[in-house]
């Protein structure tokens, strides 16, 4: 069929949660693009221990999605993608109180090569915004918009997407022509660079001490009220605010432990995260990945609560600690745009040689924001660091 041909043809297409072969097939085509020296067995074999092992992944908090002919639902698929539910709080426009909802990840949108520019992909996003929220199809009716299923699907307020493929491209899969898709906020996609240095001393600051794996429970509970609190102090007199939720299950663990998934712990155990803990109890809380190769190379700050500039010097030589013992050469955060001022801290510590700005248009992980509200409302995405990447 010609890329003409199948574009017309796209309203024959709907979409299912993918059955045992399905998913194979959405691996295979996952692995030709993103392999990384692993062999597919090895790439399987991480694919279903997320669905088995991950908190964030299992009982159907993970699904894979793809893109079928409406004729042959169980057969080949043109397109496919993962989907991962998490909780969330809004507060809603001209709204005083916060309330619970639920967000997701899209993930590993990828169309098998032998159908690629067909437009297949768009189909399978434009399709997905349905299933996901309470926003109603604008497509034909003779014509199925999903393979029914038992599996349950709680209503999202909003989705995301981390784009690989530049910022326009996910904009454009919109689930009707008076909605947008993944929108790309310069703002929510700025970068902070800086160099690990060689460290002296294996011993913390006064205070400081390591975050561990088993500590993350209670270390997300501490957030999710902070975040909860927050949400509550902002202004929504001209629209809604929406943000993830900490506590929501295995989703502040996820960058750290799909780290150590691919490769040896670094020590044992293994820190992923540090806090501060002062007289007055304001706990400083940052967490981190010492190395997560589908990020990217470097060690990586996941999430900042409550860093004060002065706090920096020690935070970064504890960290040098760990990054030497990782082999890391450089450090990276993402969006920083509400801390003018600890940009401005790190970039005074001239031995650091940070880097601030935006991420680079094509594999730069930037963050795309779908809102399912009110068409009028256009909520909005508080924050977007790199814990909620997926």
């Amino acid at each position: 069929m010609t890329t003409q041909a199948a574009r017309k043809n796209l309203e024959y297409f709907t979409i299912r949660i993918a059955n045992q072969d399905q998913q194979i097939q959405h691996a295979k085509a996952g692995y030709d693009h993103w392999k990384k020296d692993s062999t597919f067995e090895q790439y399987w074999d991480l694919y279903l221990k997320e669905r088995s092992e991950g908190p964030w992944g299992t009982n159907n908090k993970l699904l894979t999605w793809v893109l079928v002919r409406n004729g042959d639902p169980g057969g080949e698929i043109y397109a496919g993608c993962e989907t991962y539910l998490r909780k969330g709080f809004i507060k809603r426009e001209g709204s005083q109180s916060v309330e619970n909802t639920y967000l997701y990840g899209i993930a590993s949108v990828v169309t098998p090569k032998q159908h690629l520019r067909n437009g297949y992909a768009t189909r399978l996003l434009s399709l997905l915004h349905h299933q996901l929220s309470s926003i109603p199809s604008p497509y034909s009716s003779t014509l199925p918009n999903c393979i029914p299923s038992d599996v349950p699907l709680s209503k999202a307020i909003g989705s995301i997407l981390w784009s690989d493929v530049g910022s326009t491209f996910y904009s454009k899969c919109t689930s009707s022509p008076e909605r947008k898709g993944w929108v790309v906020r310069d703002s929510q996609v700025t970068e902070l660079v800086w160099k690990i240095l060689p460290s002296n001393s294996e011993k913390l600051e006064d205070g400081w001490e390591w975050i561990y794996p088993n500590d993350l429970t209670s270390i997300s509970t501490k957030l999710s009220q902070a975040v909860k609190e927050d949400l509550a102090k902002r202004d929504t007199t001209s629209r809604s605010l929406f943000v993830h939720d900490p506590s929501s299950e295995g989703t502040i663990s996820f960058v750290p432990t799909k780290g150590t998934w691919q490769r040896p712990l670094i020590i044992d155990p293994e820190p992923v995260g540090i806090k501060y803990t002062p007289a007055d109890g304001n706990e400083t809380i940052v967490l981190f990945s010492l190395r997560t190769i589908n990020i990217g190379d470097r060690l990586l700050i996941t999430y900042i609560h409550n860093l004060l500039p002065d706090q920096l010097p020690a935070l970064l030589n504890a960290l040098d600690i760990l990054g030497n013992k990782a082999g890391q050469k450089e450090g990276w955060i993402w969006d920083m745009s509400n801390s003018s001022d600890l940009i401005e801290a790190w970039e005074g510590l001239r031995n650091r040689k940070a880097r601030y700005g935006r991420r680079q248009e094509i594999d730069g992980h930037l963050l795309g924001v779908a809102w399912y509200g009110d068409r009028e409302d256009e909520g909005e995405l508080l924050e977007g660091q790199m814990w909620t990447w997926c």
